[in-house]
């Protein structure tokens, strides 16, 4: 039997590369209700660049302003925007430097249409959501099906 074994061929540069490799953005603003609508427009114009369908944009778009507009009621300092694009799948992570709130009863004043039916909305256009809460604040994590066929490359 020989000792001899023939010298170890390392993969070039192009071959380390994931064949789809993910596209990550991240903004982070105060944590202020007249912010909201910039992380809204800033996910927008990003996803737009990223070739998502109008209709995949229009679903990440209306998640992210639903988790922005609490995170920017409910943050202590400043509220935060993570997007992560895989081959199939948007994350999209939402968080602030605030406490969980607890759920409350709607009063007799609120007007249905603009309190309450944020998360509802989140729940029912993502494949999944968790929230997570930790010593820096909160998150809402909620994952996006997406089309990658129908992308282009950027």
């Amino acid at each position: 039997m020989s000792s001899h074994t023939a010298p170890l061929a390392l993969p070039g540069p192009r071959a380390l590369v994931p064949p789809h490799p993910s596209r990550t953005a991240r903004f982070t603003l105060p944590a202020q209700t007249a912010l909201a609508g910039c992380l809204r427009a800033a996910a927008a114009d990003l996803l737009a660049r990223w070739h998502l369908s109008d209709d995949e944009c229009d679903a990440a778009v209306l998640i992210v302003g639903e988790l922005a507009a609490n995170a920017a009621v409910h943050g202590r300092s400043e509220m935060s925007l993570c997007l992560t694009l895989d081959p199939d799948t948007l994350c999209i992570v939402v968080s602030d430097r605030g406490d969980p709130s607890p759920s409350r009863e709607p009063s007799a004043g609120d007007d249905p249409d603009e309190h309450g039916r944020g998360l509802d909305i989140v729940h029912t256009l993502a494949t999944r959501v968790d929230l997570r809460h930790d010593s820096h604040g909160v998150s809402v994590v909620a994952w996006l099906a997406v089309r990658a066929a129908q992308r282009r490359a950027a």
